[in-house]
This record gives structure tokens, C-alpha cells and sequence, in this order.
């Protein structure tokens, strides 16, 4: 499935760079567990994929390593919630709870700030966008039918 997404997304102008990576962070897998099988084959086997205008990307192995320098951090969103929840620790606690069943897996920065991030609770994949990051919705029941909504034009990203 992973091939057939890859040849679906390099068809509408993504770039994919495909080479086994190294495993997740640590801290990833401390702080998320029973990540679906699909997604951690996609993380193992695709180093990049983003839009051509470079304003949509999939999160891959490596920009889930802190020590390595990027543009944006994977997650971004949380802590421009955190900066925002400043002095209010009840939000901030709300936003860590929120964020620790949720792994963000897509950024974009097109419109506006937004993500898509699997559940870790039940391996859904849900959509949040700025101001409020953490209202969000379901897309998918699971990564597969992520994928495959993309490929059919359900869900555009």
C-alpha cells in the first residue's frame, strides 16, 4: 500500500525520498505506544515526502530526532498551545493530555497552521488546525484508510 500511496502522491506533485531510517527517538516510543504497523513501515522506509510548494509534509523518522536541526519541530503545535497556555495550568495540563494520545504524522502550514496525528487510543487519524490546535476531528479509523481517502480524493492535503 505504501508503493501505491508513494506513486499517488509523486503523481500530484509531492517529492518522496525512500531509504531505510533509523528507528523513532526514544522518546517517541516512551511517550506513544502500539503506533499502527503501517505507519511505523511508512517511518522505516520514507526519509521525506512533501508538497511541491513545500508547505505540506509527512513527518518521517528523523524529524522526530530533537538533536537534529529543523525548520519546524514535529511537534510545533504543542508548543505554541503550551506558549498560549502560559500561567493557566489547568489549559496547559488539558493541552499535555491532548497531545500525549495524539502523534502528529502530517504538517502544513498552507492556509494555516494544521495537522493530521494518530490516536493513539484507538489508531484513528484525526484533523486540528489553528487558533485551537486540540479541537479536532476523526478523517480515518486507522492509517491504511488514511492513506487510502488521500489516494481517492476524500481527504486533500
Amino acid at each position: 500500500m505504501i508503493e501505491q500511496f508513494l506513486a499517488c502522491m509523486k503523481s500530484q506533485g509531492w517529492r518522496a525520498e525512500i531509504r531505510p531510517n533509523p528507528p523513532l527517538p526514544k522518546w517517541i516510543t516512551d511517550r506513544y505506544h502500539d503506533l499502527p504497523g503501517l505507519w511505523l513501515q511508512f517511518v522505516g522506509t520514507v526519509s521525506e515526502l512533501f508538497s511541491g510548494d513545500e508547505t505540506t509534509w509527512f513527518l518521517c523518522a528523523e524529524d522526530y530526532d530533537t538533536r537534529l536541526d529543523h525548520a519546524w519541530r514535529w511537534n510545533e503545535w504543542e508548543m505554541l498551545s503550551l506558549k498560549s497556555a502560559e500561567g493557566d495550568d489547568v489549559w496547559a495540563d488539558e493541552i499535555k493530555v491532548f497531545w500525549n494520545k495524539h502523534l502528529p504524522i502530517v504538517m502544513s502550514v498552507r492556509d494555516s497552521y494544521a495537522y493530521y496525528a494518530i490516536s493513539v487510543e484507538d489508531g484513528s487519524v484525526i484533523y486540528g488546525a489553528e487558533p485551537e490546535f486540540e479541537e479536532c476531528k476523526q478523517v480515518a479509523g486507522s492509517f491504511a484508510e488514511f492513506l487510502g481517502r488521500i489516494m481517492d480524493g476524500t481527504i486533500q492535503i
